[in-house]
């Protein structure tokens, strides 16, 4: 985490960025309200706690607080290190952040906490459906158009909703299984002795 005395942007607003007076808890900021992906950064995924989260991370008189996960690569590297790279690379994505000054900052260390997405790597997530019968997986890991995050989980569940939606209306989805269940218990149900 990297707090800063004004908002990362790039609205072209440099009064707006460099604006903390007031209070602006209600996530009206002028930072970015909404989780960012990148390509082009150590960190595949960045918010700016203070604007996405302004409850628990906004701080009077402060500007944004970019919350920045990086992968394994940063592990090795001091903090101070992490911190800087950091600033470098928000530098890199957003301009106009370098004249904004590094107030605080955070490095909090998790050994394999998070994978890194890189080419060659989804042959191993496994797809929604299983061979076993009535049997589906659902997140983030699995096979999907997203990273490992809450949008690729989020598709993975509406993946695995189209698939128990296809095989409910197939020859032997659901809707047979359960009419042929439905006919073997209404043929138990009926005395050996009763006549069709």
């Amino acid at each position: 985490q990297v707090r800063f005395d004004g908002w990362v942007t790039e609205m072209n607003d440099d009064a707006r960025m460099m604006n903390v007076a007031g209070d602006q808890s209600d996530g009206r900021g002028g930072g970015i309200d909404n989780l960012l992906y990148s390509a082009d950064a150590e960190f595949s995924c960045f918010a700016d706690l203070a604007v996405t989260s302004p409850g628990e991370y906004y701080k009077p008189g402060e500007g944004s607080l970019i919350q920045a996960v990086f992968d394994e690569r940063g592990f090795g590297r001091p903090e101070e290190q992490i911190v800087q790279d950091c600033i470098d690379q928000l530098h890199s994505l957003f301009p106009s952040s370098r004249k904004l000054k590094c107030t605080w900052s955070n490095v909090v260390k998790l050994g394999q906490s998070l994978y890194r997405e890189k080419p060659g790597q989804d042959k191993y997530r496994p797809k929604q459906a299983t061979p076993i019968s009535n049997f589906f997986l659902a997140g983030s890991y699995t096979y999907q158009d997203y990273l490992d995050s809450m949008e690729g989980a989020t598709r993975s569940g509406l993946m695995v909703a189209d698939e128990i939606i296809a095989r409910a209306d197939g020859p032997g989805g659901l809707k047979a299984q359960s009419r042929e269940r439905a006919a073997v218990e209404e043929e138990e149900a009926i005395p050996f002795f009763a006549t069709r």
